[in-house]
């Protein structure tokens, strides 16, 4: 199966997951469901253009230059996602990528 191929079936996941979520009324979830599915799409589309000079992870920071040892982190830039990542990571120094 092609990455592409795969991509799009995620994606098609994705927004059934989104679509159940309104239907049962459960519109914070179906929101916060949108959220991550952009913030995915972002980190893929930053890891796909700079994969090479930088390093990408999925868990903790999320991006680091091996050049100068500098950690960034992607997230969307509302309120409650700034004040959970500063939380989560309190113990890092890293820059905030927002989108």
């Amino acid at each position: 199966m092609t990455l592409l191929l795969m991509g799009y079936l995620g994606l098609q996941t994705e927004r059934a997951a989104i679509r159940d979520a309104e239907k049962q009324g459960e519109y914070w979830l179906a929101r916060l469901l949108e959220r991550e599915a952009r913030g995915r799409f972002v980190h893929a589309r930053l890891k796909q253009r700079f994969d090479g000079p930088l390093q990408f992870k999925h868990q903790g920071v999320d991006v680091v230059d091996p050049k100068t040892g500098r950690q960034y982190e992607i997230l969307a830039g509302t309120e409650s996602n700034l004040a959970r990542h500063g939380r989560r990571m309190a113990g890092e120094f890293f820059r905030m990528l927002t989108f």
